[in-house]
């Protein structure tokens, strides 16, 4: 029987993507098995995951610096996974990007790590994750190494499976399935109504929301020059004002290290366009229960951060964004409205000023196809939770 579970990714506290990750995973493995497990999380915020996750049972796993951690590789992780009956990966984590950082990179820590669980006789699977991009020789192996200490392997995408497949790793045992967050609970009526009259708006669904993500399109595959911080500002904000949508404007940071950024555009729509209405709000101030609620009121959300879109579309919320990835553009073909995503290829004021007035104007014929879809995902993603309650015995 399980008791404990150590889930292994990314549990800072700064994005709330990893933390409506966490929740999803943890309440849908409960009401599988019929009660509460312990989840042991390894974090560089024990006070966050303490604080934040209160009505689950976990216990916060410190990798800070004096534990003799860089992230997961340290002793502390490595106690969790030998200890834990279970120790699952879950989000985007296993890809090849600065491979030997493991302050950036998990896989080549997830390579040592899984390992050393399988040894102790302990269980392990992927939980609707997120694979690649893999470019190297080296990040195949490693992720050779993880895949081969699974004893499951549940991806939340077609793309992840396929690359898999591609690299000779699928084993068999890999079941495509949809994201956790898609059944991350969200904050009640009462929250959502404080937060829209702290910051002056009427949750009425006529709000043009906006989430930038600071990687650009530096993770873009795509010819030609880069796009800088500025020109990037610049060219949104001219996309908005251009497109002509008569909304109050809401940018949605769900990411600490986007803040800069998105206060930077902030200011130059305030610059820009005086008399109307934008406001900014943070994950900072507010958790991703909150998120997630503030998202269900507006009318469409632009956005980059894909769990910032996931968030707000399985809240039923109309969603057009950017593929700064290509786990994005994948998201969009599962939802079945891959015509609202669009590449950095090309990408200009003008643009995106047409794109961004095409979806709010068919923001309804939208949101009957996430009606539709979201469900469906949502049952998808619990697939991973009965894997696990595979392994109760």
């Amino acid at each position: 029987m399980l008791n404990t579970v150590c889930l292994l990714g990314s549990a800072s506290g700064r994005n709330a993507g990893d933390a409506a990750l966490m929740s999803g995973i943890m309440e849908a493995i409960d009401q599988r098995l019929g009660r509460q497990l312990l989840y042991r999380i390894p974090t560089l915020s024990p006070a966050f995951v303490r604080q934040t996750y209160q009505h689950n049972r976990v216990e916060a796993v410190s990798v800070l610096p004096w534990t003799g951690s860089v992230k997961l590789m340290g002793l502390p992780a490595y106690k969790a996974v030998t200890s834990s009956d279970l120790s699952l990966v879950f989000d985007a984590v296993l890809f090849d990007r600065s491979l030997y950082n493991p302050m950036f990179n998990f896989l080549s820590s997830l390579a040592w790590l899984l390992p050393k669980a399988k040894q102790a006789g302990r269980r392990v699977g992927l939980y609707n994750c997120g694979i690649g991009p893999i470019k190297t020789k080296a990040g195949a192996e490693m992720l050779a190494k993880v895949c081969d200490a699974c004893d499951f392997i549940t991806v939340r995408e077609q793309g992840s499976a396929d690359l898999l497949q591609d690299l000779g790793l699928a084993h068999g045992k890999v079941a495509v399935t949809a994201d956790a967050a898609l059944n991350a609970p969200m904050a009640d009526n009462d929250e959502i109504s404080a937060i829209y009259r702290r910051i002056g708006f009427r949750p009425n669904g006529n709000i043009l929301a906006i989430n930038i993500n600071k990687y650009l399109d530096t993770w873009a595959d795509q010819r030609g020059e880069k796009i800088d911080a500025r020109a990037f500002i610049e060219l949104v904000a001219q996309g908005i004002i251009q497109s002509g949508i008569e909304a109050p404007t809401l940018l949605v940071s769900t990411y600490h290290g986007d803040e800069a950024l998105t206060r930077t555009l902030l200011k130059r729509l305030w610059a820009l366009r005086p008399n109307k209405p934008a406001e900014m709000i943070s994950n900072r101030e507010i958790d991703h229960f909150q998120v997630k609620g503030v998202l269900s009121k507006v009318g469409l959300l632009f956005g980059m951060r894909l769990h910032a879109m996931i968030l707000a579309s399985s809240a039923l919320t109309p969603i057009a964004g950017i593929a700064y990835q290509p786990k994005v553009r994948h998201y969009y073909e599962q939802l079945g409205i891959a015509d609202a995503c669009i590449s950095f290829r090309d990408l200009t004021a003008a643009h995106l000023a047409d794109f961004l007035h095409e979806n709010w104007r068919k923001r309804e014929e939208t949101r009957a196809v996430l009606s539709q879809r979201i469900a469906n995902l949502q049952r998808l993603a619990m697939t991973a939770a009965d894997r696990v309650a595979d392994l109760d015995c």
